[in-house]
């Protein structure tokens, strides 16, 4: 008898479970996670937005590289225009190129600075440049307000892709860059910056060229 029950139990079939559907849960779930996969991915291929620093930092001088060229939208204190402008079309002349957003705070407290050196230099080999980003939701508006604010006279351009923003590898604002008449950065200044600094920036680079 007890033979008879091994040989019955070596014949059966083993259990095999069919069960192969999501669970409720589950089916929640899996959606919510390749949506949140998705956001990560997309955030990771944007360009890290500055942050505004709260102490001036050194400069850094000497040769750096070619400045990346770029054409921008001119913004005006009425606003967007229909006008770009071309960074090589400059070329010939000393750049202060201004990275800055109209919601920074230190970008706020610098403008009257830089104003004061654009019109020591307003009639020599200076452009002053300033790019704006769209972080923090920032608009090309909200850039011809901050004109208007503070009564800036040089030109100012939009980055609505932050593109050119991250081409420079700007991580706070204000950045300011001196290109040289030949297109190359010179020097490179993070952070509020005194008249002096500037001033003395601009005037070695018109020396030098």
């Amino acid at each position: 008898m007890f033979y008879e029950q091994l040989i019955g139990m070596s014949k059966a079939k083993p259990s095999v479970s069919t069960k192969s559907k999501f669970s409720r849960s589950e089916k929640i779930a899996i959606p919510i996670i390749i949506i949140i996969a998705i956001w990560v991915v997309y955030s990771l291929m944007q360009p890290a937005a500055p942050t505004s620093p709260t102490a001036t930092s050194i400069q850094t001088s000497g040769t750096l590289a070619a400045a990346p060229d770029f054409t921008l939208p001119i913004v005006s204190s009425s606003g967007p225009t229909d006008q770009t402008l071309t960074l090589s079309s400059l070329r010939g002349k000393v750049v202060l190129l201004e990275f800055m957003e109209p919601w920074c705070p230190h970008c706020q407290d610098n403008a009257p600075v830089v104003e004061k050196v654009y019109k020591q230099y307003s009639n020599s080999d200076v452009v002053f440049v300033s790019v704006a980003g769209p972080w923090e939701g920032a608009t090309a508006q909200d850039t011809a307000q901050f004109i208007r604010n503070y009564g800036s006279s040089w030109t100012y351009v939009y980055d609505s892709s932050g593109t050119i923003v991250n081409e420079y590898g700007v991580t706070a604002t204000p950045t300011f860059f001196i290109i040289g008449k030949d297109g190359s950065i010179v020097a490179k200044y993070e952070g509020e910056q005194t008249f002096e600094t500037l001033s003395g920036g601009l005037a070695s680079a018109l020396t030098a060229s």
